[in-house]
């Protein structure tokens, strides 16, 4: 489950001796790799009751941390990961909005249902690209008329850096974007300079349509019947169910609505 930056991390572990039986250690290590790769070493206090160790760690970085526990007398070590969220949720839906669809009132699953918005915005956007703003800096070479981006739905470019020199070699204002295929041509023509390029660019749509939110909708409904163990059969007698080709089990009806033109022509069947 997924903690969000600033938020407490509860960290625990506990130690026993070789017959089995709870107990302090002599010395008790806490390190926890953060998500650039450097480390920090918290404060273990000493526990409540005999060889259960709690600690409380707040995050500052998003991305995966990884903890890990040694104790001395006895001898014994512990691991675990976690995951942290960024400042603002990659969810193509609000809580609220999955909440009221799926009939739950109260919050205690709030954070679990947070974490299948995340994975149903994946699957939207496996379909569709990018929908939830976010920001990426991606390597491209020069020497062409076109800088070729590895996502679609690009809103802006905010900047554009030589990897040889660090300079600036295009002024951002002459670029022109291709949104859709996220291609950037240079609006006057002609080629960009040779080289290769750091491009940070935004993603995103600034639309949602209907059937998008309301695929995404299907898809966390259909998690969540997985999770309580309602999941109809899919042996060949229940044809509401696909596996897709790439592992996700979708319902077919989020798939439908994921395929639909993107013009308002309607479909003719």
């Amino acid at each position: 489950m997924p903690y969000d930056i600033a938020d407490s991390v509860p960290i625990a572990w506990d130690v026993r001796d070789a017959a089995g039986t709870s107990t302090t250690a002599s010395t008790a290590v806490l390190t926890v790799t953060l998500p650039d790769g450097t480390t920090a070493t918290p404060v273990v206090p000493a526990p409540s009751f005999a060889g259960q160790y709690r600690v409380t760690y707040i995050p500052t970085l998003e991305g995966r941390y990884e903890w890990r526990a040694v104790t001395t007398v006895p001898n014994t070590a512990y691991g675990d990961v976690f995951v942290v969220r960024g400042n603002v949720s990659p969810a193509l839906l609000s809580l609220a909005d999955a909440k009221a669809f799926l009939n739950i009132p109260g919050t205690a699953s709030d954070d679990e249902l947070r974490e299948y918005l995340e994975a149903a915005t994946e699957v939207v956007e496996g379909y569709i690209g990018p929908v939830v703003r976010r920001t990426y800096t991606s390597r491209v070479n020069g020497g062409r008329n076109v800088l070729i981006l590895p996502h679609t739905q690009v809103l802006s470019v905010t900047a554009i850096t030589s990897v040889s020199t660090g300079t600036t070699p295009v002024p951002l204002v002459n670029l022109s974007i291709d949104t859709e295929a996220g291609d950037v041509y240079l609006k006057y023509g002609g080629c960009f300079p040779y080289g290769a390029f750091d491009i940070a660019y935004t993603v995103g749509r600034s639309v949602m349509k209907a059937n998008w939110t309301t695929a995404a909708k299907i898809i966390v409904k259909h998690m969540w019947s997985n999770k309580l163990g309602n999941l109809p059969s899919i042996q060949g007698d229940n044809p509401g169910y696909v596996v897709t080709g790439s592992g996700h089990l979708v319902p077919y009806q989020a798939i439908a609505l994921l395929n639909l033109p993107s013009s308002a022509q309607p479909m003719v069947y």
